[in-house]
C-alpha cells in the first residue's frame, strides 16, 4: 500500500516536472511534444493509482468501522446474560471489551 502510493507520488512529480519543462521550452520541437505526452501519461497514471489505491483505502476503512460498530454495539447493548453458566462478572468484561471495540468502530467509521 505504501509502496503505490510513493510509487504514484513518483509519477506525478515527474509528470508535472516534465510538463513544465516542455511547456517552457517551446512545443516546437518533436522531442518536446513527445517529453510532454510522456509526461501526461505519467501524470495521468499516478493520479490514476492514487485515486484507486486511496478510495480503496477509505471504503474498507469505512467497512471495518462499521462492522466493529455493529460488534461493539451488540456486545454493550444485546450482551446476553451468561450469569447461568458463568461469573457474574464476565457480563462486566464483555461490555468493556464492547465499549472498546464500539469506540474503535467510531473512530473508524467517522475520522
Amino acid at each position: 500500500m505504501v509502496f503505490e502510493i510513493i510509487a504514484a507520488a513518483v509519477l506525478i512529480a515527474f509528470g508535472l516536472l516534465s510538463i513544465y519543462f516542455s511547456v517552457s521550452e517551446g512545443a516546437s520541437d518533436e522531442k518536446m511534444l513527445a517529453i510532454l505526452a510522456i509526461g501526461t501519461a505519467a501524470l495521468l497514471l499516478g493520479l490514476w493509482i492514487l485515486i484507486t489505491k486511496l478510495t480503496l483505502m477509505l471504503l474498507l476503512r469505512k467497512l471495518g468501522g462499521l462492522l466493529l460498530t455493529i460488534v461493539g454495539g451488540f456486545l454493550v447493548f444485546g450482551f446476553p446474560d451468561i450469569g447461568d453458566y458463568q461469573r457474574p462478572g464476565m457480563s462486566k468484561a464483555g461490555i468493556f471489551i464492547g465499549l472498546i471495540i464500539l469506540i474503535i468502530g467510531l473512530y473508524y467509521l467517522f475520522f
